[in-house]
Formats: structure tokens, sequence, C-alpha cells
């Protein structure tokens, strides 16, 4: 396995430094998410930036607007990609991205956090949009897996630097370290080619087989057959200007778009922000005994691990599986954390021979969320729409994914302080526990190794002779 990537990486390159570069800014936005787990210690304390220590509803409102701001990603996305391009969307993540990072840098009161957090949002939210799209159109079927993963990889090694960076500096100096690291992503999309599906959607046919030359590394010839394949399939599928209407068009679309409306919107309500966003202080309230920073390494060590492991298991195991038995695992080591926290908690009783459950028990959330309730919903849209509507249907799962997301960022914790830590953790595991049920069903189809067609009849419940 190992020989055959090494085989592809010499030969294909190209794609793989175009998809990085592309994916760079996600390490950016991944830090600015994990950003407040180690920063609101420091909030609380005597060297913070803010004149008085925040309310526990402040701190709700900076970790949520992080969330509320990436809605605005898939509104600002959606009208433009099939205007001005993929590349200049990803190019323009980077104005709100940079902006943010100055004004937490040179925030001195509320109002410029949140306005810091609003613009994070925003360009997490384009980038959700479009980096995605981007590295699909640049790659190569057979290494296409290998290459989108390479997006959620850097967002979990930008959580990673955040853990592992803020607990050993000052608040200015994690803030300048992300902000001096998002400077990078200037140069890098500045070096990466618009896509070829673009260049000859917009009828830049000789650009885009020059283009196709330089991530093939192949001659004019070598690519027209597959420059000749996009041509075809842009004419068929772009004979009019797509329209939000031709998501319900077809019976099949109209339950596509419900399917990974549910699942994106699932893949927030599993808690993976909130645990995310404030993971130090989580680990202390629901009593594991290791320090709240050893552990928040630890989770993110865990996060980067198991994102290099999933492209091999998503296209080997089929989408229905991993669903169903990864929002299972949740729901169950869920359901113990929120039990551990009651007996330790609520009850008093003595869990120090247990104090390692916890920390387990998130370990392994972030691998299932990893392997399956995370990544699938995506690979779903990309399976289940055709070309002309996966851009629409794309924004608009993204915008109810941000808005669940924001949801719960913003009550969680309201949650747990009214009604106890264990109390929220138990909602998290229902919220799994639906997903469970719906994942079971015949609600979900299995699309795994199946072609367009194949995935059409299913969804239309056509009898395929």
């Amino acid at each position: 396995m190992l020989d055959n990537f090494k085989a592809d990486l010499k030969l294909k390159w190209r794609q793989y430094l175009a998809a990085s570069f592309a994916s760079y800014g996600s390490l950016c936005t991944g830090m600015s998410m994990g950003w407040t787990s180690p920063v609101f210690p420091k909030l609380r304390s005597d060297n913070s930036p803010l004149p008085q220590v925040p309310t526990l509803q402040e701190e709700n409102w900076i970790g949520s607007l992080l969330v509320l701001g990436g809605l605005l990603g898939p509104l600002i996305t959606v009208p433009l990609l099939n205007r001005v391009g993929r590349r200049w969307i990803v190019m323009g993540s980077n104005i709100p991205l940079l902006l943010g990072w100055l004004l937490a840098g040179v925030a001195t009161d509320l109002p410029t956090l949140y306005a810091a957090r609003v613009m994070w949002g925003c360009a997490t939210g384009m980038q959700f949009a479009s980096v995605p799209l981007y590295i699909g159109e640049i790659a190569e079927d057979k290494i296409r897996g290998a290459l989108s993963a390479l997006f959620l990889l850097f967002i979990n090694v930008g959580f990673l630097l955040a853990y592992a960076i803020g607990p050993f500096t000052s608040y200015w100096g994690l803030t300048a370290t992300g902000g001096i690291l998002s400077l990078f992503y200037i140069p890098f999309t500045w070096l990466i080619p618009e896509t070829p599906f673009f260049l000859v959607y917009k009828g830049k046919t000789e650009e885009a087989s020059e283009v196709l030359q330089k991530l093939r590394g192949l001659s004019k010839e070598g690519v027209q057959a597959e420059l000749d394949g996009l041509q075809s399939m842009i004419s068929r599928e772009f004979k009019t200007e797509p329209s939000i209407k031709d998501l319900w068009a077809t019976k099949g679309n109209l339950k596509a778009l419900g399917i990974c409306v549910f699942l994106a919107m699932l893949l927030q309500l599993s808690g993976i922000d909130v645990l995310l966003f404030y993971m130090e202080e989580l680990l202390v309230k629901i009593g594991t005994r290791i320090s709240a920073t050893d552990g928040t390494i630890i989770m993110g060590v865990v996060q980067v691990v198991t994102s290099c492991v999933t492209p091999l298991v998503v296209d080997r195991l089929g989408r229905k599986l991993l669903m169903w038995t990864t929002s299972l695992g949740l729901t169950i080591f869920l359901g113990i954390i929120g039990v551990y926290a009651l007996l330790d908690s609520h009850y008093k009783y003595n869990v120090v021979p247990y104090a390692f459950l916890p920390l387990l028990c998130l370990i392994v959330y972030m691998v299932l969320f990893t392997l399956g309730v995370g990544p699938v919903p995506w690979i779903l849209v990309a399976e289940m729409f055709p070309p002309r509507t996966k851009c629409l249907a794309s924004g608009i799962a993204s915008f109810c994914c941000w808005t669940a997301g924001f949801v719960w960022t913003r009550f969680f914790r309201d949650v747990a302080a009214s009604y106890g830590i264990y109390t929220a953790f138990w909602v998290l595991a229902i919220c799994c526990g639906f997903g469970f049920i719906f994942s079971i069903s015949p609600l979900l189809p299995e699309t795994k190794g199946k072609t367009f067609d194949e995935i059409q009849d299913m969804l239309n419940n056509r009898q395929v002779a």
C-alpha cells in the first residue's frame, strides 16, 4: 500500500501539491476554531487583553460566533463559484481569515473579539464550500479520495497546533502565530491553477488543456480524452443556467437533499464543535484526572492520525455501514461520559479508579467521528447530485450544518450550567442515536461502488432491469 502511494506521489505530485496549497488555509482556520480551548483560561487571567473577565454568556458568544460566521460562507461562495471561479474564491477566503487574526491581535474589548470570530467563521465557511470542490475538480479519479482527505488533515493539524502552542504561550503569542501562518496562504493560493472544469465551463478550452497537461504530467494528446469528456459533460448538464429549482425537479434530487441536510446537521449535533472549541474546559468538568493540557494535545494527535487513515477506510467500507457503526459508537461513548460525570459531579461517587474513562471515551469519539459521521455527508453530496446541482446542494447542506453548529455551540454550556454537564452529554448521545436509527433505515441508501445512474435509480425507486 505504501509502495503504491509512493508511486502515485512520484507520478502525480503536481496534483498533491496543488491540493496541499489549496488545503493549507484549513490549517489556519483549524487553528482559529481550536483557539478558544486554550484562550478562555487566558481571558480569565490577569494577562487578559479584555478589561474584565467575560461572563459565561459572553464566552458562549465568543465560541459560537465563529459558527454563525460560517453561515456567510455558502451565501458568498455559491452565487460566485460559477462566475469568478474556484481559484479566486479559495484565494478570497484569506481576506476574512487575515482580518480575523488582526482583529483578535488588537482586541481590547468584546465587540472586536466578536468581529474576529465572525471573520474566522466566514473564512471557514468559504473554504468548506470551495476547497473540497476545487480538489475534486483537479484530481484524477484514482486519487480523488486521498487528495480530498488533505482538507480534513490540514484542519486537524490546525487544531493540534492551537492545542499544543496555546497552553505554553500568551494570548498574543498564540494569536500572532496564527496570523503569521495565515500569511503563507497568500503565495500558496496564488500558485494554484484554476480547475479544468471551470475553464471548460467558461469556454477556455485551450487553457483547460494546458492546466490538465501540468496537473497530469502528460502531453496535449495524453489529456485530450479527459478534456473531451469534460466538454461532453458540460454541454449536456449546463444547457441552461443552474437554478435552485433543480434541487426538487426530481424525486431523487429532493430525497438526496433531505438525506444530505439531515446528515450534515447530525455532524454538528453530535457535538464535534462543542468538544473542539471547549476541549480543555470539558476535560476538567467531566472529572478526568489527566491535566487538561495533556488531554487536549492527545486529542489533537488522535485527530491528525485518524484523518490519515480515513481515506483508506471510506473507499473500502460502505457509506451506510460507516454511518450506522460510527453513530452507534458515538451514542454509546457519549452516554458513558454522561454517566461518569453524573456519578462524579452529582452523586460524588469515588471515580478515581476509573479516571481514565472520560479521556478514553473522547478519544474513541474522535476516531469514530473522523471515520464516519464527519466525512460521509460530504461524500454523499458529491455522489448523489449531478454536476449541475452539486454546488447548490453543497451550499444548502453547509448552511444547515453551520446553523445547527451555531445553536449547539451557543447553548451547550447553558444546558451544562443549568442541568449538569452529564445532561448535555446525554443530549449529544440522543442526537447520535437518531443518526443511528436513520442510518440503519431504508432512508439511507448504500452508494459505495455504484455509478451515478444506479444511485439515481435507487433514489427514484426505479427498478433496474
